[in-house]
């Protein structure tokens, strides 16, 4: 338990909770994309295949730790950044694709919340 202004906090708890919702968002985009992939017969545009291929191989590059590799001015300069625009082309994509491509635009939208989720939780623990 740590303590912050008073009150008993468990880091462990929110974190489990953190990772149920991002649990619950990953299931949800799956079952959504299997019950509406017979019905769409457009393509996703090339666009939102970029992002969403960006937006996976930047989470695959933090999560290989990725940014040890640069020094801690060039990381915290460049982190919030990368993440913040690659958020915002992803919901944009997603909201391209939701009128053509459901089943395409879910997953995509999905992996652009957690994103921003994840930005929030990281400039939330870096700011106590």
């Amino acid at each position: 338990m740590y303590k912050f202004i008073g009150m008993d906090v468990d880091i462990i708890g929110f974190m489990v909770i953190f990772l149920l919702f991002i649990g619950l968002i990953a299931f949800g985009s799956i079952m959504t994309a299997l019950m509406v992939r017979k019905t769409n017969t457009r393509a996703p545009r090339k666009l939102s295949f970029l992002v969403l291929g960006l937006l996976i191989l930047h989470w695959i590059f933090w999560l290989s730790n990725g940014y040890e590799w640069f020094t801690d001015q060039v990381a915290e300069a460049i982190f919030n950044p990368i993440w913040g625009v690659l958020c915002a082309a992803g919901l944009a994509a997603s909201l391209y694709e939701w009128r053509h491509n459901k089943s395409f635009a879910f997953p995509v939208g999905a992996l652009s919340g957690t994103t921003l989720m994840f930005i929030i939780l990281i400039n939330g623990i870096t700011s106590m």
